[in-house]
């Protein structure tokens, strides 16, 4: 069974001079901070044991790679870090913010007595050196949201409004993977009776523990069409999208927005393969998201979905091309795969071609789902809560 490997990273912040093992068992590097008197280590280590609990019958190949790059979650190499000091008080609030960008394993910086917040998520390198996720900070929040991509025609906004969601016309665009952690009230202490000596070095040390987690997640999403033995259904032009997905996140709590948006992914297909016993054609691409709304982040016991908007399906809309080469819109419902696999994971959709009828003509397919005339657009304000 092939597996999905998500990325942990234990920031273990300390006044050392030298490395300290990672507390587990599994590769690591060092990532240091320089204090006042003494510096930081900040390891990081990787969790890979995360396995696939669906079978996935698409595959992925060079071609696959190649267009939507790996199945794995990338290891991040940069790192941005938010320092927020708040003098005696653990309650103050974040009145100034010093910022720094980690581009070596080795970052220095003088700390004060007192208590800091700090904020540390990994840089994006986007497969076609395009970033698509934009990181916006208001006051003290910092919430990443991505760009918006095209539009999107009147039968699937009639469709969407019909299935009870709150999208506005045009959908945003998949946000690249990245990792965030927050630690909070670190006490950097002048009294030497909170910290551990190092007859070695002849230094303090003081651990403090944070992880780094996931926040956007990846899907592979699959269709399964059988009985198409006739060539009813010639090919797929590659246009999906998925209703009722997180349209931000906010990077200290993880915890995903209410605001629901359409979110754009590509597919393509592979003919005769086998599935359940069956001859199918199969296509499938890879999705990734923030998840669904109002959802907390991947913990290491796993999470269950206890959000709010439980009146919110994951409806996955895409479009079959037909022998006569019309175009039609097709929708299927996935609120319960995508509830039981919140951070992730494999979405199937079955497809029985024998009971499709076929469009006799333009009217009646309704035209590729992603293709908008000036007049399918309404008036619409992107405002993310942040």
């Amino acid at each position: 069974m092939k597996r999905l490997h998500i990325l942990y990273i234990i920031a273990l912040l300390g006044l050392v001079t030298s490395c300290i093992e990672p507390p587990l068992n599994l590769p690591g590097q060092e990532l240091a901070v320089e204090m006042q008197v003494a510096q930081t280590d900040l390891h990081v280590v990787w969790d890979n044991d995360v396995q696939i609990d669906h079978e996935w019958y698409y595959g992925w190949d060079i071609k696959d790679d190649s267009i939507w790059g790996s199945i794995d979650y990338p290891e991040p190499k940069t790192f941005e870090v938010y320092r927020y000091y708040k003098g005696d008080d653990p309650k103050a609030k974040h009145t100034s913010v010093d910022l720094f960008t980690i581009d070596t394993n080795r970052f220095r910086r003088y700390f004060q007595f007192g208590f800091y917040d700090m904020l540390l998520y990994s840089n994006i390198e986007s497969q076609d050196g395009t970033q698509v996720l934009v990181i916006k900070e208001s006051g003290d929040s910092v919430v990443a949201t991505t760009t918006g991509t095209r539009g999107i025609s009147r039968s699937i906004l009639d469709a969407s409004r019909a299935n009870g969601d709150e999208t506005p016309i045009g959908m945003l665009n998949q946000p690249e993977i990245f990792y965030a952690g927050y630690s909070e009230n670190v006490y950097i202490s002048p009294n030497l009776d909170d910290y551990e000596y190092d007859p070695v070095e002849n230094v303090y040390i003081k651990h403090i523990e944070t992880e780094l987690r996931p926040l956007v997640y990846i899907y592979l999403v699959q269709f399964v069409l059988y009985n198409n033995e006739d060539g009813r259904i010639k090919g797929i032009n590659g246009n999906t999208a998925i209703s009722s997905m997180a349209s931000s996140t906010d990077l200290k709590t993880g915890h995903t927005s209410s605001t629901p948006s359409l979110v754009y992914f590509t597919t393509r297909m592979k003919e005769h393969i086998m599935v359940e016993g069956r001859m199918s054609d199969v296509f499938g691409g890879k999705l990734t998201t923030f998840g669904l709304c109002d959802s907390e982040p991947y913990t290491r016991s796993g999470s269950q979905y206890t959000g709010s908007r439980s009146d919110l399906k994951n409806i996955v809309y895409y479009d079959l091309v037909w022998n006569n080469n019309q175009v039609k819109t097709y929708q299927a419902d996935v609120t319960d795969q995508m509830r039981a696999q919140i951070h992730g994971g494999v979405i199937t959709v079955y497809i029985d071609c024998g009971e499709l009828q076929q469009p006799k003509g333009e009217q009646e397919s309704g035209g590729s789902l992603f293709i908008p005339t000036i007049e399918d657009y309404d008036e619409v304000q992107w405002n993310i809560d942040i």
